[in-house]
């Protein structure tokens, strides 16, 4: 079996993975599992960290049984026949994924959605964490800033990493009184 890891297109652009490369190196020990790597130059972890645990960096992954994404495939990108794994947003019937959904079933794809997968008891397995909430929170701040056109804070994305905002909040950001 082959899975690949597909390049995130989705704008703005997603820099997380749905497999570290250490997680690659362990699926890729099973044997006969081979995992392929689309190149790509915005993901958390570089090309060169995936090589150096034994991954296979190429552009072209129809070889591939299984693709893993985290966010939507643009329509353009999807591959008929395949089995996907990713956050399409399409449970519910959004508007904006409609095309996305109506492709899918095109081209007769199977779609494993990150959002539906659930134990016995109906809980869902794969949730936003910690993280996307703080996400969340940080963007509801920058909104207020925009909209009140009181200070400006750059994107979560802009920054390092979770040190580089404590710092940015503590030394740069003063909120004016709330009401």
């Amino acid at each position: 079996m082959k899975i690949g890891v597909i390049r995130e297109r989705k704008d703005p652009p997603d820099q997380r993975v749905p497999l570290t490369p250490e997680q690659c190196a362990r699926v890729q020990s099973i044997p006969g599992v081979e995992v392929l790597v689309e190149p790509s130059p915005i993901r958390s972890f570089t090309d060169e960290e995936y090589a150096d645990r034994g991954v296979i960096l190429q552009e072209d992954l129809s070889e591939c049984d299984v693709l893993l994404g985290v966010k939507e495939v643009p329509v353009s990108m999807l591959k008929p026949e395949k089995t996907y794994f990713f956050f399409s947003h399409t449970i519910k019937k959004q508007e904006h994924n409609r095309k996305l959904l109506q492709a899918i079933l095109k081209n007769k794809i199977r779609l494993v959605d990150y959002e539906v997968i659930t134990n016995a008891k109906g809980k869902r397995l794969i949730a936003f964490g910690r993280f996307a909430g703080m996400v969340g929170a940080h963007n509801g701040v920058m909104t207020y800033g925009l909209r009140t056109r009181t200070f400006h804070l750059p994107r979560m994305q802009e920054f390092m990493d979770y040190e580089h905002v404590r710092s940015y909040y503590r030394d740069h950001l003063h909120l004016p009184p709330l009401r």
